[in-house]
């Protein structure tokens, strides 16, 4: 699979195997390059054959994985697999194409890169990859000391070990990338999947709230005013504006296209504007500021809107006069819309539960705006303060993923290859005349670097361990200098620049690349002091900084790959679902204008007609009001048959109020159908009084309850968890008797 299902991503771990493929690939053809002339001088000392074999065998398996990375991983996995059997094949053969010792005392070109197949392998064989290390490391190993004259002062175990524990540490690193990238990729997979769920729930719900805002704020006002104004031309504008506003809804522009800052004023201003109340409109507007995410602004809108209007018809209770203020702050924080007014005022804690326009169109459509919110302040007798506000949420940066650590087996495993290498480097070093107290100071320090690099949970590395890592290069090989008096010190800094390059490795692949160079000037500064000249410094460092340079080049051009998937794993959680938003949106939309069509579209057009309306029409425009709040209050009794129960008795006189604070949500539906059920006959029984019905947090013992009272009664109906009802009646005297639920 190429891409990640439900995402237009490649996989982190393609993009990770042709990384490896092309760092090994290319450093391959570049060593034969860097070693041409011991290639040429040392075609005389074997048979004729065995060196254009051997080339020509490396050069074309190794450009073969290069091409190959670009063709998926069916082809790295076969290109991989041809070099690591084509430098077998090389290494195995080397011995019959010369003598026992014809190469002494340097050996075969071929030797050094045995990190090839080591690497390889791990694409070849991501879970086995150590038999394949093990495998390598012994056909180098003995072609070695067969090429080389025999063991001398190196042991073949110390040999076997130094290559499997210098090799294994890179594969391991290949290793651990790819581990990484398969991680990423599972981790992205799921963050998809979860993505289209939770846009379709978001993107449902958002459309939902945004129709019960406009219900609230423009239907429900305007089916409300019939009881209230008698003017037939006031009510025919309010009518018309509420279906232009709903015929609006439907395009469905809600997305997150900035709006600019004189933009915004002017729609806060159309909405404090249509309250049909004097308000002093102050703004204080940064227009240099980013624009504003569309569905912000109407949130804004609506909310200040609703402010103004709860203020026309509450604030001049008893007929004092009221002033109105309205300042509006646009700069590059956000957004702060303040409603004051000096009116009656109310208490905010006593505000009803079925009342929808604080609650719902201020605190809650706000609360719905990621970065947004709203505080009211007020008393009795002291005015009113609503304040909006929109924060701007600076994204965030992905945190850069972490490559390799010490923890875990595999991290353990990782780090003791490492202290490996630098222990046989340290015994080969020793073995070639480098002083025992000058070596233990320097690879020790070495090996302490390597811990340094390798523990730290969090890429890229502090400052502190960077700093320290660069400087045991530099001090290690000044110590070997130090130590020894021949002509050479080259020579003697090559087996401590060898070691501390695989720490100055992971330094690289940890997100420090240039202080790792910075480590390798420090050492050829080291051998320039000692007097090894441009020379000395080539053949001391060329190893070490070949290494260094191909493992840099690598960590640079994967890294920003993986930090780009660790940033489209965040932007997928957000983004990738945008098609299952759009679809929930949509069908959300159409079912909320269906439902609208059905119900409030004719009575509307009735009023916006103009003409005068009778008390029946009245009725059923009150009666279709508390149909529509019922809806807006209480979603989980929205079925045919209670809506119709509730319209029944409203019509008959009874006082119904429904309210639902969640508790049916996760019910089974047949305590559903058992709520539904009891509610529409207690509702059928009244012919008058009231009733309230009330949906219970979920959590209790009871779901729902039902309290009904007349004149001479009181009857309490709780269904609990599993579905029992349970009922009580009682006679009261007191026809004001209520109790709740």
């Amino acid at each position: 699979m190429e891409r990640i299902r439900g995402a237009d991503i490649v996989l982190a771990e393609n993009r990770a195997r042709r990384s490896i493929a092309v760092a090994v690939g290319v450093s391959g053809v570049l060593w034969m390059m860097a070693e041409l002339s011991q290639i040429v001088r040392q075609t005389e000392l074997v048979s004729r054959w065995w060196t254009p074999f051997a080339v020509s065998i490396l050069l074309v398996t190794g450009t073969v994985l290069v091409v190959s990375a670009f063709h998926g991983a069916r082809m790295i996995r076969m290109a991989a697999c041809m070099q690591v059997l084509a430098y077998l094949a090389a290494a195995a053969t080397l011995p019959l194409a010369c003598e026992y010792g014809d190469l002494a005392p340097d050996g075969s070109w071929l030797i050094p890169l045995v990190g090839i197949p080591a690497v390889g392998g791990v694409l070849v064989w991501p879970r086995t990859w150590p038999v394949n290390l093990v495998l390598a490391g012994v056909v180098t190993v003995a072609a070695d000391l067969y090429v080389a004259g025999g063991p001398g002062v190196h042991s073949v175990a110390e040999d076997l070990l130094r290559t499997v524990s210098m090799e294994g540490f890179f594969a391991w690193i290949a290793a651990r990338v790819l581990v990484t990238a398969i991680r990423l990729d599972a981790a992205t997979a799921v963050a998809v999947r979860q993505a289209a769920v939770a846009a379709s729930t978001e993107a449902t719900e958002r459309e939902r709230a945004r129709f019960a805002g406009l219900i609230h704020d423009n239907v429900l006002a305007t089916l409300r005013e019939t009881a209230r104004v008698p003017d037939t031309a006031v009510l025919s504008r309010a009518a018309e504006r509420t279906l232009h506003r709903l015929d609006e809804s439907g395009g469905g522009r809600t997305g997150d296209e900035p709006v600019t800052a004189d933009e915004v004023v002017a729609l806060l201003r159309d909405a404090v504007a249509e309250a049909d109340c004097a308000v002093d409109f102050r703004t204080r507007v940064d227009r240099a500021a980013a624009g504003v995410p569309r569905e912000t602004v109407t949130a804004l809108a609506a909310a200040l809107g609703e402010a103004a209007r709860n203020s026309a018809r509450h604030a001049g209770f008893g007929g004092r006069p009221v002033t109105r203020r309205v300042e509006v702050v646009f700069d590059g924080n956000g957004v702060m819309a303040q409603f004051t007014d000096d009116g009656a005022g109310f208490e905010v804690a006593r505000v009803a539960a079925d009342r929808l326009g604080v609650r719902h169109s201020i605190f809650g459509r706000m609360r719905r705006v990621r970065g947004g919110d709203a505080v009211i302040r007020s008393a009795p007798g002291e005015g009113t303060t609503v304040t909006l506000r929109w924060t701007r949420a600076d994204p965030i940066e992905p945190a850069v993923p972490t490559l390799i650590t010490a923890h875990g087996r595999s991290g353990a495993a990782g780090l003791l290859l490492l202290e490996a290498s630098v222990v046989f480097w340290m015994l080969g070093g020793l073995d070639f005349g480098l002083p025992a107290p000058n070596a233990l100071i320097a690879f020790g320090l070495a090996a302490l670097a390597g811990v340094a690099a390798l523990l730290p949970r969090q890429d890229p590395l502090l400052w502190p361990v960077t700093w320290f890592v660069v400087v045991v290069g530099p001090v290690g090989a000044a110590v070997i200098v130090l130590g020894y008096r021949g002509p050479t010190p080259q020579f003697q800094v090559l087996w401590i620049a060898v070691a501390t390059s695989s720490v100055l490795a992971v330094l690289a692949i940890r997100g420090r690349i240039c202080p790792a160079a910075l480590a390798l000037a420090g050492m050829s500064a080291v051998l320039l002091w000692a007097g090894g000249g441009v020379g000395g410094v080539f053949a001391g460092l060329g190893v070490p900084a070949a290494t260094v340079l191909a493992v840099a080049v690598f960590a640079a051009a994967l890294r920003p790959t993986l930090r780009s998937f660790h940033a489209a794993r965040a932007v997928v959680a957000q983004h990738a679902g945008a098609e299952a938003r759009a679809a929930a949106q949509s069908r959300e939309r159409d079912r909320q204008l269906a439902y609208f069509d059905r119900t409030a579209r004719p009575v509307l057009e009735l009023i916006a007609a103009g003409k005068p309306l009778s008390r029946n029409d009245v009725g059923e425009c009150l009666l279709l009001e508390a149909q529509l709040r019922d809806r807006l209050r209480a979603p989980g009794l929205g079925s045919a048959e209670f809506v119709a129960a509730a319209r029944g008795a409203r019509r008959r006189g009874v006082d119904v109020t429904v309210l639902d604070d969640g508790g049916l949500e996760p019910a089974p539906d047949d305590v559903r159908e058992v709520v539904t059920a009891t509610a529409v006959t207690e509702l059928d029984a009244m012919s008058a009084g009231r009733i309230t019905v009330r949906v219970l947090p979920a959590g209790r013992k009871a779901v729902a309850t039902i309290v009904a009272t007349t004149a001479d009664r009181y009857r309490r109906v709780q269904i609990d968890t599993s579905g029992s009802v349970t009922a009580s009646t009682e006679t009261v005297e007191n026809d004001d008797t209520a109790r709740a639920g």
